[in-house]
């Protein structure tokens, strides 16, 4: 028999990993971590740890044996060597058929919806129940909240004109600024009337703050009532935060859900909830309907919304960001030895030197940080006291922050720079910024497909390659086109990094004048790890760079 929990205290207490310390697309995917997240694996035969390898250089950083870890879904690379000798499962269903060896599965009730659904049908599976947690009603007026959002935006409209007033490429950009513009509700309502649900279920933070503008309290939840439009927070009888009178109390979530919806079909996050919250809504006679990624887009197509919160963001990237590696820079031109974590401590001094400066109002701080030096790894991942000295090869720092207001996030940002050391990446580190600035922003106007910008990017790359294999930057033992398919070179934002509209093959979404996102081309290759990524808005008369000082 296989059993799998996903308990983040006893993945640390077995491993020693902190895996939203320690890993980097669990402080990315603030709506889906639990997606992401690593996996106990109990079998007759020994315990695992089930890890995506995208992960493997931070697991193995945060001292995690090799031998206890089983990798799952291949990290994409252009260059083989850096997994050789490291298999890997290609997902996480054929992991768990090997560990299974054709017995029962069972899941914890810890473990996320989605991981369940997938597994359904390919092994014999058994799912916990979760215990229930009692729960007060507190509604909302839909009004306060718009009302809300709307004073923290005329602040947010104030700050960003002074950021950018002598910011000579980007005139034109403070007219797009709104503060009285939301279709917050609006698009729920369309979402729900789409996916023909009776009610939303809101449990991961950005979709929590978006439609309450509040900080979410410790297990709390919203509920979105499609038909009469109310909106309701589910806290726990000990919560503190939730404003007005408490309403009435349920035995559990799913009580109170179905109690308020008008019907079983209910919308529900499945990249983020257990299955044991999703199989409290069965039992109460509900229908959970998976729209993860749809509330990605509903957050997603919004975002220019909040344009002058998201120039805040990327103006305070960029400025860290390029300050901290001038640091690092001048640090090795004189001699000096530091760590990736003395760079870290610069980068958010920074952040916080520009907040003070720029007399900004609300909270600026960071959202992720991917930090490394070549010379630790090729792999992403958030920076450890690692040596950076003269035989240091490459820096990256692709980071991104998060505005906050009264705990709600307002904006995040995504940018990378690096510090190439060698003639090789130097030379390459250049040509990158053309390719994003040039072969990907260039092609952005409202119209265009999101996998077409991917498209666009290969045949913009093509004539260089060469170039890249002269300089060995690049090899000739892979098919560069077939593996960079397999990656985005970007992405639209919507309070995080989107995993639901990036510029990648099979994308559809269609850009327009309000989009906005990241361009990027990471480039991961011998002894050397680059990022070049850049913010980017698509005006009503051009594209915008919003992160170039």
């Amino acid at each position: 028999m296989l059993s799998l929990t996903a308990n983040a205290s006893q993945v640390e207490q077995a491993y020693g990993l902190n895996a939203r310390k320690s890993l980097l697309f669990s402080a990315i995917r603030l709506d889906s971590y639990p997606l992401v997240a690593p996996l106990i694996a109990q079998t007759d035969k020994g315990r695992f740890l089930l890890v995506r390898q995208q992960e493997q250089g931070n697991a193995l950083s945060a001292g995690v044996p090799k031998e206890q870890i089983r990798f799952y879904a291949p990290w994409v690379t252009i260059d083989p060597r850096i997994v050789a000798g490291t298999p890997a499962s290609e997902s996480l269903t054929s992991l768990v058929k090997e560990l299974a060896g054709g017995g029962e599965v069972r899941l914890s009730a810890d473990v996320v919806y989605s991981h369940y659904r997938t597994l359904s049908g390919a092994v014999e599976l058994v799912a916990a129940d979760q215990e229930p947690t009692p729960v007060t009603a507190y509604e909302l007026d839909p009004e306060e909240v718009l009302a809300r959002f709307a004073t923290w935006r005329e602040t947010g409209v104030h700050t960003a004109r002074r950021l950018i007033e002598d910011v000579a490429h980007l005139s034109g950009l403070a007219e797009e600024f709104t503060a009285g513009k939301d279709t917050r509700f609006s698009a729920l309502r369309a979402l729900a009337a789409d996916r023909s649900l009776d009610a939303l279920l809101l449990a991961a933070p950005p979709n929590f703050t978006e439609a309450t503008g509040l900080a979410q309290p410790d297990g709390a939840v919203a509920l979105w009532l499609a038909g009469s439009d109310r909106l309701v927070v589910l806290a726990a009888g000990d919560a503190s935060g939730v404003p007005g009178t408490p309403g009435d109390r349920f035995p559990s979530i799913g009580a109170a859900v179905r109690a308020f919806a008008r019907g079983p079909r209910i919308g529900v996050e499945d990249e983020w909830i257990s299955v044991g919250l999703a199989r409290e809504l069965e039992r109460e006679q509900g229908e959970p309907v998976p729209v993860s990624t749809d509330l990605a887009h509903w957050r997603d197509v919004r975002d220019h919304e909040d344009l002058a919160f998201q120039v805040v963001a990327a103006r305070a990237s960029v400025f860290a960001i390029e300050e901290a590696l001038a640091w690092a820079e001048d640090g090795l031109d004189a001699g000096r030895s530091f760590s990736e974590l003395d760079i870290n401590a610069v980068y958010v001094d920074k952040l916080a030197e520009f907040r003070a400066v720029n007399e900004i109002p609300f909270g600026v701080e960071p959202y992720f940080t991917n930090l490394h030096s070549s010379n630790r790894m090729l792999f992403p991942g958030p920076p450890v006291d690692y040596p950076i000295n003269d035989e240091t090869t490459c820096i990256q720092l692709d980071a991104g922050v998060r505005v906050v207001v009264d705990g709600v996030t307002v904006a995040t940002s995504d940018m990378a720079r690096s510090l190439p050391r060698t003639a090789a990446a130097k030379e390459a580190y250049g040509f990158f910024f053309d390719v994003v600035r040039e072969g990907i922003i260039g092609q952005l106007k409202p119209g265009v497909v999101c996998e077409d910008v991917h498209e666009g990017t290969l045949r913009y790359l093509a004539p260089h390659l060469d170039r890249m294999v002269q300089i060995g930057m690049l090899g000739t033992d892979v098919d560069f086109n077939t593996e960079y398919r397999k990656r985005n070179v970007g992405h639209l934002m919507g309070k995080q990094e989107s995993f639901a509209n990036e510029l990648r093959p099979g994308y559809k979404h269609v850009l327009d004048a309000g989009s906005y996102g990241a361009a990027e081309i990471p480039w991961r290759y011998d002894n050397v790890a680059i990022g070049t990524e850049d913010l980017w808005y698509i005006g009503r008369d051009r594209t915008y760079i919003v992160s170039k000082r």
